[in-house]
């Protein structure tokens, strides 16, 4: 468009006709011309020479911020950063640093003294300073970066000494700096580097009454336990310029005060002033479902330091807010009661071949055996109910201190009786209930069992074999038969091998792990074990040693009598 304009005024003009290439470059000037001049203000001659376009550049050195900076708490100081807009009559803008004298130089208007100021009454001044200068003009002032100052920390932390902070820095994240509290009280001396050991004071960082000096001369306690327990920032404060901090050790045995029962974090904590009721049980992470809110007990040490007297508090008025709530005092102790058995879920587990293994929820002492396992789709047409077991895990466990004696033992210094008392303990499997699974479903069954809270059901896929180890020829797994004893599944499995002990087979029932001797009349099931044990080795060489040396005692002994009674 540009290029046709200038080709009628050539050719009104009747001057000569110019190259393409030449025209190109006319017609991009022209163009760059016009853009500048439309991106440049109306009054170019009352822009500053620092003027900074904020919507093309962006801001650097971004700080991260927890929440929005409140114009009615924040103090300027030197190094924060401001940006300044006018517009109306005047259009302009600026962006300024507070100088190491506090003071904000806005260009045409002069300085204005802002440090130690609330931003909120910061930015009336500027107003007012800009409205002196310039008439028919609105003017905002904005904060858009953050100071750097100095802090110092000492007392129980890690690291003491001086870290650099800003306006929004809390006093948690400057004890985090310095390596955080010191924690343990046999802490041993930590070094950071050969040339500088930092040994620890013995005792327990105080996290509740944290001094914080001011360079104006103010002196306040901050209080980090009450944001690490409780997510409270309330007295976790922002630091300012020039801060000394300092961190005391705590008391240990006393100056403490707990909570116990419904909390969901029963325990003691450092004692603070400022603490009520509610800051306790907020410090112990609230209270459980299971909490009776109707009354709790307070116990409170008289001025006396010895005696005690017990406080009926109505817990739930006070929570709500109906009753005022109760300033804490040292060593208080604060006893909330819970329900017993409160949303108890009273289930138990079948596993294995029935249709449909899981959990399932039973009545206490209530619901029978039979019941959920109907539940569960009764039984699959691979299930062993010779194999079947039921299990009851109580959390009242008593230990057999008899059996732990017997563990302690040789079994050489045991007497028969303890021997076969520790053999039955060390085959018992802990929490096998007896139940005859073949019989449970028969009319007038005794076998039928109430189900408690944990109980594990467990029908196994019958397994229809029959182990048979030790010595024969074959030895190995032989399909079950109920018509068979252990004496055909010998000789199914090859025999007796030369060096068997016929005398001395044993049968290992399969559910029980129970050893019984073999006979021709005992029932064997799927699962049992038939264990052939090896004819122990006879050295003939000893055994004639000790007959021979026994006759030769007997022919001395003989000699000595018969000499005597001569």
């Amino acid at each position: 468009m540009v290029i046709e304009q200038f080709r009628r005024k050539e050719s009104r003009l009747g001057c000569p006709a110019m190259n393409k290439t030449a025209l190109a470059m006319f017609a991009f000037f022209i163009l760059i011309s016009m853009d500048s001049a439309l991106g440049q203000p109306e009054d170019v001659t009352s822009l500053p020479p620092d003027y900074v376009n904020f919507a093309t550049k962006p801001l650097e050195n971004v700080i991260a911020l927890d929440q929005p900076i409140d114009p009615l708490t924040y103090v300027l100081g030197p190094g924060d950063k401001m940006t300044i807009f006018i517009w109306g009559s005047l259009q302009a803008q600026y962006s300024l640093t507070i100088t190491p004298e506090g003071k904000l130089l806005i260009p045409t208007v002069g300085p204005v003294d802002v440090s130690g100021v609330f931003l909120s009454a910061a930015k009336i001044v500027i107003q007012e300073k800009i409205l002196e200068k310039y008439k028919n003009v609105e003017v905002t002032a904005d904060l858009i970066g953050l100071r750097s100052f100095k802090v110092s920390i000492g007392g129980a932390v890690q690291f003491p000494g001086i870290y650099t902070a800003n306006g929004i820095t809390r006093v948690s994240e400057v004890i985090a700096m310095a390596g955080g509290f010191i924690a343990d009280p046999e802490a041993k001396p930590f070094t950071r580097d050969a040339k500088s050991p930092v040994v620890l004071p013995l005792g327990r960082a105080s996290h509740r009454n944290i001094t914080i000096k001011q360079a104006i001369g103010n002196i306040d306690t901050a209080d980090v336990l009450l944001f690490e327990q409780a997510g409270n920032l309330r007295y976790n404060y922002k630091l300012t310029d020039g801060d000394e901090i300092f961190v005391p050790l705590r008391e240990e045995q006393i100056n403490m005060y707990g909570v116990f029962g419904g909390v969901k974090n029963p325990a003691y904590f450092e004692y603070s002033s400022r603490d009520s009721l509610t800051d306790l049980i907020n410090l112990a992470h609230g209270l459980t479902l299971d909490a009776d809110l109707s009354v709790a007990e307070l116990v409170r040490f008289a001025p006396d330091g010895l005696t005690v007297t017990r406080m009926a508090i109505e817990l739930e008025d006070i929570l709500s807010g109906q009753k005022p709530d109760i300033q804490m005092l040292p060593d208080d102790r604060l006893y909330i009661k819970a329900y017993n058995r409160f949303n108890m879920k009273h289930q138990v587990l079948i596993l294995g071949e029935v249709e449909y293994p899981g959990f399932y929820a039973i009545e206490p002492e209530s619901t029978y055996l039979s019941q959920v396992l109907i539940e569960a789709g009764g039984f699959t047409s691979l299930a062993s109910l010779t194999e079947a077991e039921m299990t009851r895990f109580t959390d009242d466990k008593v230990a057999d201190r008899e059996f732990l004696r017997l563990q302690l033992m040789e079994i050489s210094d045991m007497s028969d009786l303890e021997y076969e008392y520790f053999k039955v303990k060390s085959r018992e499997k802990p929490g096998r209930v007896s139940v005859n699974f073949q019989e449970l479903y028969k009319s007038e069954n005794d076998s039928d069992i109430k189900l408690r809270n944990g109980d594990v059901i467990v029908i196994p896929t019958a397994s229809e074999v029959v182990n048979v180890a030790g010595e024969v020829a074959n030895p190995g797994l032989l399909g079950y038969n109920p018509e068979y004893n252990y004496r055909d599944y010998v000789e199914l499995a090859g025999g007796f091998s030369f060096r068997a002990s016929k005398g001395k087979v044993r049968i290992i029932k399969g559910v029980t792990g129970e050893w019984k001797k073999a006979r021709r009349n005992t029932i064997l099931r799927p699962g049992d074990t038939i264990l052939i044990p090896e004819k122990k080795k006879r050295n003939y060489f000893n055994t004639l040693r000790d007959v021979i040396a026994f006759t030769a005692n007997v022919a001395t002994v003989y000699l000595v009598v018969r000499e005597a009674t001569r």
